[in-house]
């Protein structure tokens, strides 16, 4: 079940590669080699359970000797901690801590959709805090040089991240001119559907797959035991899929 999940993410995250312009090279399911349109290459690799520190080290140094950025994305649901946890760091996690900047790569399914977003490991002491942050997308992936100075990796590394929120634009109704109303006008009749995901009218595509994502980690019929969580994950559904489609694919 674990393996046929990960081939169902590593799907979805193809789709979203090559809507987003990337050239696949190689699709192995739970490890994808690809071009980026600005010419980096990289390698995602989808982790759905621990992964030993030493086999972190030799993916990186070999995709190195091949001018290769590396991305792990590890499955939140079976590898990391729940938000608002406080939890010691494994061993298997601090490299990867320490090429990501205190943060690791999740991903989650809902809806027949792939979620990729940072959990933070916020310090505190000798602990950390788990905090979860915003759905990317595929727009925002890059490749980018690294220094790493831990006892177990030392060096300057090609990683694969994800750049800050790139900016989107919303489809609109035109008016009786033709013309596109301004950006701060949205249809009335959507409102109902910001409601129920709890956000406001101005949120942008990131905010509208953040909030989704959270609420369907509470809702969903698998860990919502109410009489009508099928109905409530119609609904809330329903409204991302309203919302959804007032953004432009381009």
């Amino acid at each position: 079940m674990v393996r046929f999940d990960t081939y169902r993410a590593g799907a979805f995250l193809v789709w979203q590669l090559k809507h987003a312009g990337a050239v696949i090279h190689e699709d192995g399911g739970d490890i994808i080699h690809l071009s980026l349109p600005t010419g980096e290459a990289i390698s995602i690799h989808i982790i759905e359970s621990s992964i030993p520190a030493y086999e972190i080290k030799n993916t990186i140094v070999y995709n190195q000797a091949h001018h290769v950025y590396t991305l792990f994305i590890l499955w939140a649901d079976m590898l990391l901690p729940p938000e608002g946890h406080v939890v010691e760091v494994e061993e298997w996690e601090w490299p990867l801590l320490a090429l990501y900047g205190d943060k690791l790569w999740a991903y989650d399914i809902f809806g027949g959709e792939l979620f990729i977003y940072p959990i933070y490991y916020d310090r505190i002491g000798p602990y950390r805090e788990i905090r979860y942050g915003k759905t990317v997308n595929m727009r925002q992936l890059m490749g980018t040089m690294v220094e790493v100075e831990t006892p177990f990796l030392r060096g300057r590394w090609r990683v694969g991240t994800f750049s800050d929120k790139v900016p989107h634009k919303r489809r609109y109704e035109t008016d009786t001119d033709g013309q596109q109303p301004p950006r701060s006008t949205k249809p009335a009749s959507l409102a109902e559907w910001y409601a129920v995901l709890g956000i406001s009218m101005d949120a942008e595509e990131e905010d509208v797959k953040t909030a989704y994502r959270n609420l369907a980690r509470k809702i969903h019929p698998d860990v919502n035991k109410a009489p009508d969580a099928t109905a409530q994950m119609q609904a809330l559904n329903e409204a991302y899929r309203r919302l959804m489609a007032t953004f432009d694919d381009d």
